[in-house]
């Protein structure tokens, strides 16, 4: 069923051999990218880091055998994918990437225009920073990006951290009871590895679809959760192990169960992680050809090719309607939100508009949420089951094993 049995075991040697080539080239590509006068050396390396990306995410097998791990190999994908994404729009730019404010250490925070390089060691800390820094915060080229309100304590570094620390272990619980939940809904379908369909032909089809919906509403809940334990566990190496300032870590949510409008929600209050190579590959190449329309679409185009890649990662196929179709119909109900306001003089906003965004997300949700489900996602093993506490209080779900621990 799973294809991870064709690929290699990741071990000491092809950690070093498979894994590490495209990490060093990407390094190496993000260095070029902060230096004038590079263009002809980033194209010419262009090439090889996306073949060692792609060996890298078809032939490296992470979870050891164990079919619920195989969510590790969807990562290992969506990681590769995010990183030859990323290289081809740095390629792309006719002019350096600078940093626009810098803050180095507790001691010294520096801030200006653009800043110069005080020799090479600066150069390799600013490509660290571009090369794993998702959002750009400080650079030139994330200007516009939305970065949330602070509303942790930022003036002790150990209230920081501790506060990060509670945020941490309060999303693993609800994270885990959340999942746990969901997987009882389909305790021998899509709440196991071999998956299966959350809507259930038994039912009505009215209350086939309410419970679908809840589903997916849960779903959504665990993702959110999901993505809040990472930031955290990043933010409290960053902070505790690297030194660095709270300020480099701001949130990485802003609240997006308040969206009074899809634009709302998808340009500031989700997660703004990709939105670099989104613009870059989806909303650039189209808007010049078709206006914003074309831009809209192709950034949520290039979302929902990121999804599928990462779903194909299983090893148990994709499902071209459940990802890529879900995100164009959240750009198609992003351009319907521009053609209202167009005819109308008003922005979609205020109460209505956040019902009109909970009944376009909930309910498209459903169809990625149910790929998810069909290719086993849900069924995955995220915490060992004798330290799940809703597992200790409720019970096991037999049928999740089958004999795979």
């Amino acid at each position: 069923m799973f294809v991870h049995a064709t690929r290699e075991e990741l071990s000491f040697l092809s950690f070093w051999l498979v894994l590490v080539p495209p990490i060093i080239g990407y390094y190496v590509l993000a260095v070029l990218v902060c230096i004038p006068g590079y263009r002809s050396q980033r194209t010419g390396i262009i090439p090889p880091i996306l073949l060692l990306a792609y060996r890298a995410a078809t032939t490296l097998d992470l979870s050891f055998a164990n079919e619920r791990l195989v969510y590790l190999n969807k990562g290992l994908v969506l990681a590769m994918t995010t990183l030859g994404f990323r290289t081809i729009v740095w390629v792309q730019s006719s002019q350096p990437y600078k940093r626009l404010q810098r803050i180095e250490t507790d001691s010294r925070r520096v801030s200006g225009s653009t800043i110069a390089y005080n020799g090479r060691g600066q150069l390799y800390l600013d490509a660290s920073d571009l090369a794993f820094g998702l959002r750009g915060i400080g650079w030139n080229w994330s200007q516009g990006l939305h970065i949330p309100s602070e509303t942790r304590p930022t003036s002790s570094k150990t209230s920081f951290a501790f506060w990060t620390l509670y945020s941490l272990a309060f999303h693993v619980l609800v994270f885990d009871l959340l999942h746990y939940l969901v997987q009882r809904f389909g305790p021998g379908t899509f709440g196991t590895i071999f998956g299966g369909s959350i809507f259930d032909e038994s039912l009505p089809p009215l209350i086939r679809f309410c419970r679908s919906t809840f589903i997916s509403f849960l779903c959504g809940l665990v993702v959110h959760c999901a993505i809040q334990i990472a930031y955290d566990f990043c933010t409290l190496i960053g902070v505790v192990v690297l030194r660095q300032l709270p300020a480099q870590w701001p949130p990485i949510f802003d609240e997006p169960w308040r969206a009074d409008s899809l634009s709302d929600f998808w340009a500031k209050r989700w997660h703004q992680l990709f939105r670099h190579f989104f613009i870059g590959l989806g909303w650039v190449p189209l808007y010049h050809v078709f206006g914003r329309f074309g831009g809209v679409l192709g950034a949520f185009f290039v979302s929902g090719i990121l999804h599928y890649l990462g779903l194909w990662g299983l090893g148990n196929g994709s499902d071209v309607f459940g990802m890529i179709g879900f995100f164009m119909l959240m750009g198609v109900g992003v351009i319907l939100e521009g053609s209202w306001r167009k005819l109308t003089g008003y922005r979609v906003g205020g109460w209505m508009g956040r019902i009109w965004t909970a009944l376009w997300l909930l309910g498209w949700s459903n169809i990625l949420v149910d790929a998810w489900a069909r290719k086993g996602l849900i069924g995955s093993l995220f915490i060992p089951d004798p330290y799940r506490l809703p597992v200790q209080f409720f019970g096991a779900i037999p049928a999740q094993t089958n004999g795979i621990v």
